[in-house]
């Protein structure tokens, strides 16, 4: 039987499984992804599909993954260990709100055991969901090493260390000299903005859209020095990585006392919270209020965060599915209603993808209003989609937001017969021909293999799953058209002049290959050009799993990757593994399998090129392999120093005891929390002299 996720398909939950995986491995690099066939996935719709997945497969290989290394900073990006994980989410009609709450009650209810429902709804910790941009601060013994943006897989966060100074509310040094993280939310307040927005106006400059996407651009650029008027803040809502909190507090209101007071890490700003939380019985009518009342705050809102207040009980209730980076059962998100707005189509914009599949956008001359973004375009997904929706120039739409980026078109009030469909390629003019899927989607295909299109989405796909960003399609196209790269390995063959004749300015060539060769861009252009002269002589040493999940094997992304390169342990033996050996691992089915070995068979040519650029990195191997240690307590030397000398034999780091933990290894001043749940799951607890012995 057929699933529909919105205005998608998929003839079987495999289908959807595939794009699930295929989405959260361009979601970690790209902060957007585009479907096999080049449709854009907002962030809502990523959410749906998860929520359908773990429905119909709640086993599904797309909720499993890896453990991360500790927190620490490499190439642009800081590791979060324990991952940032997102919160499920209860949305829809009022009804079908109160219902997802209703079973989420009762599911923590019956797996704590003892608890009533009742009882359990008198102990929650309710806030406002702050619709900011979320990050993470990692302290070591009171001092702030590091601080990342949450990404999609949880883990290869954006470092924005060097934009600490210029976030209000964010401590250089703790009160006490404790190792943890704070998680929160960077947020640009309203009154904050209008002044942004002010200073804008007097420059001459257009303003910013909206609060959270000048936050997110502002965390993106180069230079910290630029926000340094931002007006930018920090909210802290929750502490990780700390052994000891059990000494502390209990709840989620405890904590959050402590976190705030001088007694404990002194967050408390001059508006009276730095650390937010608050609890109150629950009832709808009291959700309802908090709704209303949003408006009125001085930050933006997005719905409201309801957590099981007592934090062992969290703990207990762990994660939905086997993988620590998903949802934990012990928090729901209630959104806010839906905004709609009514509009009439006045043009179809059409663009060729990496696929090959032609992509309509509708395009709306009388701009509308959606959560304080003007809109002027919609996502209309494909071409059969609008033609059984009579969706064309004069088509009178219903829109909603998708993640306040661009709307969707959610109900045709007023269809059209004529959708003006192109006939021709818009990029390369080739005739295009009509795709009908199992499932009964009708595409637009461009079947021209040298279309410029595809290796421009395809080549833009690499250089961002390598590392590299600020490669867009006007940069590419330029770069297509001067001639100079042919094929994608003929990108690290560029040097600095080739592409000045071309169309780009000196500044804007060096940002271009400063991307392509991962070489950090510094204002002095002279050195920027040296550093790129001698990154061009070298080879790039990049994990295999990101080099796998960068050749854009459809279904296959960085997941498949993490467990071909587990089980090979040698990139060649992956190229030329048949389809019943790809089969045998653990993740990889059928479908994906096929998919794996007949682009490496028809591709020998362009990996065989990259490779004379790029050196794979793969996992360390030793006595430990197959190995999971949890460290608890401190450590002469720290902690980190011995989580090296674990992975260095191949062992892997836990951030929590649980069922697949092999030793917990206990050092000073050392917390009840991970000793109980040690012994709860029969984990032996070793000394450091004990793991020095097993070194």
């Amino acid at each position: 039987m057929a699933i529909t996720v919105g205005s998608r398909v998929f003839k079987t939950p495999q289908d959807l499984e595939k794009l699930v995986i295929h989405a959260a491995t361009e979601y970690e690099l790209n902060g957007y992804v585009e479907d096999f066939d080049g449709v854009e996935i907002t962030d809502p719709e990523y959410d749906e599909l998860l929520r359908n997945l773990r429905k119909e497969l709640p086993k599904s290989k797309a909720f499993k993954g890896t453990s991360p290394s500790t927190a620490k900073t490499k190439g642009g990006i800081v590791k979060h260990d324990p991952p940032m994980t997102s919160i499920s989410k209860a949305d829809g009609t009022e009804e079908e709100k109160k219902d997802l709450f209703n079973r989420w009650l009762k599911d923590c209810a019956s797996r704590l055991g003892g608890r009533t429902e009742a009882q359990l709804q008198t102990q929650l910790a309710i806030s406002y969901k702050r619709d900011g941009v979320a990050a993470r601060f990692n302290y070591v013994d009171g001092e702030l090493v590091s601080a990342g943006l949450r990404p999609r897989d949880g883990v290869n966060g954006t470092d924005i260390t060097r934009h600490v100074k210029y976030l209000q509310g964010v401590p250089l040094k703790l009160r006490l000299p404790l190792t943890l993280s704070l998680n929160g939310e960077i947020e640009c307040w309203l009154e904050d903005f209008d002044e942004v927005n002010a200073a804008q106006d007097a420059a001459g400059k257009d303003p910013y859209k909206n609060p959270r996407n000048f936050t997110a651009g502002c965390m993106g650029r180069d230079d910290p020095e630029e926000n340094k008027d931002a007006r930018l803040r920090v909210t802290f809502h929750s502490i990780t990585g700390f052994d000891d909190w059990d000494d502390y507090y209990r709840t989620e209101v405890e904590r959050a006392k402590w976190a705030n007071s001088e007694e404990g890490l002194g967050l408390q700003d001059k508006n009276g919270k730095g650390y937010y939380v608050h609890t109150r019985k629950f009832q709808f009518r009291y959700i309802a209020k908090m709704e209303d009342y949003a408006p009125k705050l001085p930050y933006y809102t997005d719905g409201i965060v309801i957590k099981i207040n007592n934090l062992d009980e969290q703990f207990d209730l762990g994660h939905i599915g086997d993988d620590p980076v998903k949802e934990p059962r012990g928090a729901i998100a209630w959104k806010y209603k839906e905004e709609t707005a009514v509009a009439e189509i006045s043009s179809v914009e059409w663009k060729a993808s990496r696929t090959g599949r032609v992509v309509p956008t509708a395009i709306f001359d009388e701009p509308f209003v959606l959560a304080d973004t003007e809109n002027s375009r919609a996502t209309c997904n494909n071409y059969g989609w609008m033609q059984s929706q009579g969706l064309g120039p004069g088509a009178k739409v219903r829109c909603k937001k998708g993640g306040k980026i661009i709307p969707n078109i959610m109900e045709v009030l007023s269809p059209v017969s004529d959708m003006s469909a192109p006939t021709h390629c818009p990029s390369c003019s080739a005739q295009l021909s009509l795709r009908i899927s199992d499932s009964g989607n009708k595409d637009l295909i461009c079947g021209n293999t040298h279309c410029p299109a595809k290796h421009i989405h395809s080549w833009i796909f690499y250089i961002q799953n390598m590392g590299g960003k600020g490669l867009g399609v006007a940069a590419m196209e330029q770069i297509l058209n001067s001639g100079k790269v042919k094929r994608l390995s003929h990108l690290y063959d560029l040097k600095v002049g080739d592409l000045t004749p071309h169309g780009f300015s000196e500044r804007q060539e060096l940002l271009a290959l400063a991307t392509i060769y991962m070489v950090s861009p510094v204002k002095d252009d002279v050195k920027l050009a040296a550093a790129i002269e001698k990154a061009r002589t070298q080879k790039h040493t990049v994990p295999a799993a990101k080099f796998f999940a960068a050749l854009g094997i459809a279904g296959a992304g960085k997941t498949a990757g993490k467990a071909l390169v587990a089980h090979y342990k040698d990139f060649d033996k992956i190229r030329h593994a048949t389809v019943d050996e790809l089969m045998e691992i653990d993740g990889i089915g059928e479908a994906t399998a096929e998919a794996i070995a007949y682009w490496f068979k028809t591709n020998v040519t362009v990996v065989d090129e990259l490779l004379q650029h790029v050196d794979l990195e793969l996992p360390k191997t030793g006595k430990f392999s197959g190995t999971n240690f949890v460290l608890t307590g401190a450590f002469d030397g720290g902690k980190a120093a011995w989580q090296k000398k674990i992975e260095d034999l191949g062992g892997n780091i836990q951030s929590s005891v649980g069922k697949t933990t092999n030793y917990l290894v206990a050092g000073d001043k050392v917390g009840k929390s991970k000793t109980d749940k040690a012994a709860k799951y029969g984990v032996p607890v070793i000394t450091v002299d004990d793991l020095e012995k097993m070194l």
